[in-house]
């Protein structure tokens, strides 16, 4: 799957927590970020089945039970496939996309510093989509898509209808969120 096609039909994404896993399956959202999780719960047969209704990214580094290492990776895609991952480490991303796994870099922005580093580990780890956080950094978003030719998703932060629309309106492909009151958000009309 294009992860650009699938942020131009829905361009929301839930960021869940594995207590409201099966919410955001069943709101609109195009994709769940899994942000936290045990080893156990991921590989049970609820989460097969929420991973097939729905494409989930699992926030690798916030898995407990795992190590952040090439090995977790390899468990993660024999026993549990996911969709994909989201992490802040160049090892678990490259790791990922050798697995064919879809890959979600998400990126901090404090300063143009950490903007110049950040730039320079997307054109490295080559991931499908960046995640730039605080979403409310939706300004810089032109300038990062004049550096990089990758889908953007802007996350956190994120607490009313009007921001989810700012964030589209400033040039992000998506925008992930854990106010579940928003994932069932009708905003087509309204970028």
């Amino acid at each position: 799957m294009n992860m650009k096609e699938l942020l131009v039909n829905n361009p929301l994404i839930a960021a869940a927590q594995h207590d409201n896993l099966k919410e955001a399956v069943n709101s609109k959202v195009a994709a769940i970020l899994l942000m936290d999780g045990k080893l156990n719960e991921l590989m049970d047969n609820d989460f097969k089945l929420f991973n097939e209704k729905k494409p989930i990214f699992v926030h690798i580094d916030l898995v407990r039970g795992l190590s952040n290492d090439k090995e977790a990776i390899s468990f993660m895609k024999k026993y549990i496939n996911p969709f994909g991952i989201v992490s802040t480490k160049s090892v678990m991303l490259k790791a990922a996309k050798k697995k064919g796994l879809k890959t979600i870099q998400r990126i901090f922005l404090i300063d143009s510093k950490s903007l110049k580093s950040a730039i320079e580990s997307i054109k490295e780890n080559d991931p499908d989509i960046v995640e730039v956080m605080p979403a409310l950094a939706h300004s810089i978003v032109m300038s990062l898509k004049g550096e990089i030719d990758k889908p953007i998703i802007l996350g956190g932060l994120i607490n009313k209808k009007e921001q989810v629309i700012d964030a589209l309106k400033a040039g992000a492909d998506g925008v992930s969120f854990s106010k579940s009151d928003l994932w069932n958000l009708n905003i087509k009309h309204e970028i």
